[in-house]
Order: C-alpha cells, then sequence, then structure tokens
C-alpha cells in the first residue's frame, strides 16, 4: 500500500501549477458568505446609478467568484458598463481587473492577460497624477500579479517572474501587505517551476514572515504551497505542521478550498491512510468542480481512481478515470492524458482485457510522441519571440525618441502660457495662501491633540500591561517560594518524623498491634512525602528552571502518561534554543492547564500535544478526541478567559476550535524574540 501511495503522490504533484494564486479585489471572507451575496443583490437593484453602484457591483462578484463564476463575470462587467458611461476611470480598471481574475479561474488565460492590461491602461495615468496613493500602487501591484500569474499558465515563466517583481516594487514603502502576500506566494511557486526550490521555499517563507504572527486568510496558499513541498521532500511532519496553521483560516470558505483538502488527502497518503484519504480527495474534486478548474479536477479524479484499483474496486477505478479523461480532452493536457490512458491500459490488461489494453497504450504512445514534438516546436516559438522582442524594444526606442522632441516642444510652448497665467494669478494665489495657511494651523492643532490623548492611552496601556506582568511574576515568584518551603521545610521535616518512627520501632519492640499501628503510619507517612513532593513540582518543576520548556513539557506529559487515564503524544520541533524564561513560564502555564482541562473534563482517550517553533513564531497545539464543547463558552468562562489574557499578555494568541463528541483543538500562537531564525522544515 505504501508503494500505491508515493504513485499518487507523484502524480498529484505533476499539478503544481494548478494553484494559480490571483488577485480579486474585495473578497470576503465571512462564513455568511451567501446571506452577504443576497444583500448586495438588493442593494444593486436600488442603489442610483453612480459610482456607489458600481463599487456594489464589484463587491457582488468577488462574493461570488468561489461558487459561481459566470454570474461573478456578469457582475463585473456591468460594472464596467457602468465605470465607462459615467467615465469613472478607477472603476474601470478595478472592473478589467475584477475579469482578468475571473478568466484565471476559468483557465482562459489569453483573456485574462488582455483584460489585464485594459486594467493597466486604465490605471497607469491616475498614478502619474497621484504617484504617493497607496490604493493605486495596490491596483496596480494586482494588475501586474495578474499578468504573472497567466503568463506563468502559459509556462512563459521568465516573463510571470518579471511581472511578480513589479508588483513587488508597486508595494515598497508601502502598507499594502495583502497583495504582497499573494505576489511572494506567486514567486514561490515560480521558482519551484524552475526547479529552485531554495528560491521557493525563501519566498513563501518571506509571506509566513510579512503576515505577522496572526493568522491571516492571504496566508492559506503560502502555507498550502509550504506544505505541497514539504510531501515532494519527505517530510510529512512539517506538512501536516502547515496544514494545521492552514486550519483556522476556514480554507472551505475561500478559493483554496479544493487545494487545501488535495493537498490534505496527499498527506494521508502519504501516512498510509487510504481510509482518510480518499474523502479528503473527494471533497477537493467537489470544491474544483464548483469553481470550474477542470483541470485540478481531472487530476484528482486520476488519483482517486488509482487508488480505487489499489484497493480493488476495478469498476469504480475505470469510471473515474474515464470521467478525468473526458476533462483532460478540450484542455489539450497532453502528459496528464497520457497518464490516465496508461493507467486504463493497466486496469484493462489486468481484468484480461488485452484488446482493450493495447488500444489504450497505443493511443497513450501516440500522445507521448506528440507531448515530444510539441516540446520542439515551444523552443522553436520561444527563439522567434525573443527575436520579435528584440525588433520590437529597438521600435520603442526610436518611437520614446520622436516623443521626447513632441514633448520638449510642448513644455516650450506650456512655459510661455504658464507665464501670462501667473502674472493674472498671483493676488488670486496670495488669498487662497492666506486661506491654506490658516486651515494647516487649524489642522495642525487638531494632529497635535490628537497625537497627545494617543500618547496618553498608549502610556495607560503599557502601565496596565506593566501592572499584569508584575503580578504574574510575584505569582510565579511566590509559587517557587511555596514549593521551596514545602519541599525544604515541610518535606524534611516529614522524613525526620519517619526515621524517629522507624528507629522506635527496631529499638524498642512493640505490642502486636502497636507494631501492626505504626507499620500503617509508617506507609501513610510515605504517601504524605510523596504528594507533597508532587504538588511542589507541580508549583515550580525544577525541569522548567534547569533545562527548560522542552524537558518540562515533556516531564508533564510522561507524569500524565503514569496515570494510566490518557494516552499522550508529544511532539517537539525546533525548540533546541532556551527561549526567555518568562515566555517559558507563561506557555507552560498555559499548556499545563489546558491539558489539566483535559484530563477534568473531556473525558478523552488520546491527546496530541505539539510545540513548534518556526523562525520568529512558537506554535502550541493541544488536541484531544473527548466530548468537545461550545466554542462560545471561551468567551464566558472564567477559565478559558484567562487562559486567553494570559496569552495576550506574552503578546500572542489563543483560540479553540471544538464540536460535540469531536474533540477539541486548542492553537496558541505567539512571536518570540530570537537573534537567529530557527529552520522551518522538520
Amino acid at each position: 500500500m505504501f508503494a500505491a501511495a508515493m504513485v499518487l503522490l507523484s502524480a498529484g504533484f505533476r499539478s503544481a501549477r494548478t494553484l494559480g494564486v490571483w488577485v480579486l479585489l474585495l473578497l470576503p471572507q465571512s462564513a455568511h458568505a451567501q446571506r452577504a451575496i443576497d444583500s448586495l443583490q438588493r442593494a444593486l437593484r436600488t442603489i442610483p446609478a453612480d459610482t456607489e453602484q458600481v463599487k456594489t457591483a464589484l463587491r457582488l462578484s468577488a462574493a461570488l467568484a468561489a461558487t459561481d463564476t459566470a454570474q461573478a463575470r456578469q457582475a463585473a462587467a456591468q460594472a464596467l458598463r457602468q465605470s465607462q458611461r459615467l467615465g469613472y476611470a478607477y472603476g474601470q480598471a478595478h472592473s478589467w481587473l475584477q475579469l482578468s481574475a475571473l478568466h484565471l479561474i476559468g483557465h482562459r488565460y489569453n483573456l485574462a492577460r488582455q483584460a489585464a492590461e485594459r486594467a493597466r491602461q486604465a490605471a497607469e495615468p491616475l498614478l502619474r497624477r497621484k504617484p504617493g496613493s497607496g490604493r493605486l500602487r495596490r491596483l496596480l501591484a494586482s494588475i501586474a500579479n495578474n499578468l504573472g500569474s497567466a503568463a506563468d499558465q502559459q509556462g512563459q515563466l521568465a516573463a510571470a517572474t518579471r511581472y511578480y517583481l513589479q508588483a513587488a516594487g508597486y508595494l515598497e514603502n508601502t502598507s499594502e501587505t495583502a497583495v504582497l502576500l499573494t505576489v511572494y506566494t506567486n514567486l514561490g511557486r515560480t521558482f519551484q517551476l524552475l526547479r529552485q526550490p531554495e528560491q521557493a521555499t525563501r519566498y513563501w517563507r518571506r509571506a509566513v514572515v510579512t503576515g505577522g504572527p496572526s493568522p491571516r486568510p492571504e496566508l492559506l496558499p503560502a502555507y498550502l504551497q509550504l506544505a505541497a513541498w514539504h510531501l515532494q521532500q519527505q517530510q510529512p511532519d512539517s506538512a501536516y505542521t502547515l496544514l494545521q496553521l492552514a486550519r483556522p483560516l476556514h480554507p472551505e470558505a475561500s478559493l483554496y478550498a479544493g487545494e487545501y483538502y488535495g493537498t490534505l488527502g496527499q498527506y494521508y497518503l502519504f501516512r498510509q491512510q487510504p481510509e482518510r484519504a480518499y474523502p479528503a480527495l473527494q471533497r477537493a474534486a467537489t470544491y474544483a468542480a464548483r469553481k470550474g478548474d477542470p483541470a485540478y479536477q481531472a487530476r484528482l479524479l486520476f488519483n482517486l481512481g488509482q487508488l480505487e484499483a489499489q484497493l480493488g474496486n476495478t469498476g469504480r477505478a475505470v469510471e473515474l478515470l474515464r470521467n478525468s479523461l473526458q476533462l483532460l480532452h478540450p484542455l489539450h493536457d497532453t502528459d496528464q492524458e497520457a497518464a490516465v490512458l496508461t493507467a486504463l491500459g493497466r486496469l484493462a490488461e489486468s481484468t484480461g482485457q488485452y484488446q482493450t489494453a493495447l488500444r489504450y497504450y497505443r493511443r497513450s504512445q501516440h500522445l507521448r510522441d506528440s507531448l515530444a514534438a510539441a516540446t520542439v516546436r515551444q523552443q522553436v516559438n520561444q527563439l522567434e519571440t525573443l527575436y520579435r522582442t528584440r525588433q520590437q524594444a529597438q521600435q520603442l526606442q526610436q518611437l520614446r525618441q520622436q516623443q521626447a522632441a513632441q514633448q520638449l516642444a510642448l513644455r516650450q510652448q506650456r512655459r510661455l502660457n504658464t507665464l501670462y497665467l501667473l502674472l493674472a494669478g498671483v493676488l488670486g494665489v496670495a488669498v487662497l495662501l492666506a486661506l491654506g495657511l490658516l486651515r494647516h494651523r487649524r489642522r495642525l492643532a487638531r494632529q497635535q491633540q490628537e497625537l497627545q490623548q494617543q500618547r496618553i492611552r498608549q502610556l495607560e496601556q503599557e502601565q496596565e500591561l506593566r501592572a499584569a506582568q508584575s503580578v504574574l511574576q510575584g505569582q510565579e515568584e511566590e509559587r517557587r517560594r511555596v514549593a521551596r518551603d514545602l519541599h525544604d521545610g515541610l518535606g524534611g521535616m516529614l522524613s525526620t518524623v519517619k526515621l524517629y518512627l522507624g528507629t522506635l520501632r527496631t529499638r524498642h519492640p512493640l505490642p502486636e498491634p502497636a507494631t501492626e499501628l505504626l507499620g500503617q503510619s509508617v506507609e501513610h507517612l510515605d504517601s504524605s512525602i510523596s504528594e507533597l513532593r508532587r504538588v511542589a513540582r507541580n508549583l515550580m518543576p525544577e525541569a522548567l528552571l534547569a533545562l527548560g520548556l522542552a524537558q518540562a513539557v515533556q516531564d508533564f506529559c510522561d507524569a500524565l502518561r503514569r496515570t494510566g487515564q490518557l494516552q499522550v503524544e508529544l511532539h517537539l520541533h525546533g525548540l533546541t534554543e532556551r527561549l526567555p524564561p518568562a515566555l517559558e513560564t507563561g506557555v507552560y502555564r498555559i499548556a499545563q492547564e489546558l491539558l489539566n482541562n483535559v484530563v477534568k473534563h473531556a473525558q478523552a482517550r488520546h491527546v496530541l500535544v505539539q510545540l513548534m517553533r518556526h523562525d520568529a513564531l512558537l506554535h502550541v497545539v493541544i488536541e484531544d478526541d473527548g466530548r468537545g464543547f461550545d466554542p462560545t463558552l471561551a468567551s464566558t468562562g472564567v477559565g478559558l478567559r484567562s487562559l486567553q489574557a494570559r496569552a495576550e499578555q506574552l503578546g500572542g494568541q489563543l483560540t479553540f476550535e471544538s464540536e460535540t463528541d469531536q474533540g477539541t483543538t486548542a492553537t496558541l500562537t505567539l512571536p518570540v524574540p530570537t537573534t537567529g531564525a530557527a529552520p522551518l522544515s522538520a
């Protein structure tokens, strides 16, 4: 079965190009997407025919993109027509951008490039008039990204890389990180196709670092690309960690639901768990069909057919492979179509249908021969394109020289006109300057007042944080003192009492009833000493102070295993260096309380504990198979609220995912001050 899983993995990774990441602005991430669509449709029917109608139509197009691309194109086309009637240049650029993204989803790459070029023609004059506008820079970066995605899907990787770098250049020195995350993800995927994995992972990791410690929907494609790459490198633990990071981003509500479940299915295949891989791949195929992505759907059906064949379900395998072949035929994906035909031939051969198998094998070989010829033609076309590009560059240089001469003449005429206008407008300018100066002073006064109020709020927050840190530090110091007093003081006294009782029993013979009572007293005293030491260790584990967070959590998990009540599985990753003492203590207390809650309330049989450090982030995941609880209790329960407050004081975030009888997953994410980044892979 492991060999079969590896065959499926290799087939799946040939479709790496299907995970295209484009920019579709205003895309909502709400779980109530259908209600948002209904609300936008009602608003579009009643809103006046102005720029607000254009914006509403664009929002509706983005909301429909994940489920109905045909209606999404209609809404974008309506926004384009209205923008052209109003002369609304920004609306025209945005509408063309929306259409390019929708064409990319439908694999109409030539139309996508044409729409993106029209969007750029509308947006570039706007940026020249307002070069400092962050909104226009984000728009042009999105357009360049979509041009790169179209070139990427057509195999023009050099052009795609140039467009992506141009998109990143638009976003320099701006706060527009959402599009930048998409650009970094696409750059990583392009370098992966260029067989440069180091460059690819560098850009994916840069996307993760740029996104910051809080989960962001724009990071979902980067997590999925990294997970697929780790599976290719046969590092399933790292791939599963990245899939766990993607899970809180609700991938099923995004455009990448198919890719998420497809990668999850490949992970289960790698782990030799076909019973879990099959439903994940089925779900991925459903999302691919819903999104209108026949190429990825065909590859998923191919994987499902291979899996059915390995399970001995020949009839179902043939049905799935034929469906995959039917989807591939109009796409002209010769390589994948040949692979499906070969798989059908093997199935026919295994059932004794040798004539049918021979027919499939011949068709497969014919496609492979035509693919080799097409490769040669593609190389010739690339050389011809390079030659034409050089010719066009020379013609463009000549046109630019002519344009420069015309502009020089225009500038001279404009200077004369400006001189005449300047003499007539001196008085008006003086009045305007006076009014502007007055407004400027008022604005400065308001800004100074706002800055003072902001500074006061910041000082109050810092004071509250210092007070909370002092309370926590005092609690930990008090724990250490009490643990030390119990262990050294009361523990020593009890040991001395035990010694005296032992001396009494050996030196002074007692009647048999008294001897038996004395023995029971010594046994109870031993139990009291052991309980005292356990309480002292819980108050302040020695391993946490001496050996660090990883060893302290290891000791605590070992203690839980010895109770026999719970099966504990622990995974540690990237914790080779010690963390700051306050951070180690806070993380240990949170993990200790979460595990105690599992023992007390979850009625679980198994718990998975993961401590993972990736560069400047620390992730703690505790997942059990217990009875679960209502996640809304996280905002009302005192214990859960205190845990979340402690996580926020450490600069991180603690989230809970749970359903009744489906277990609970608690995820703690917080930044770690480092001098060097830990490796991301296992």
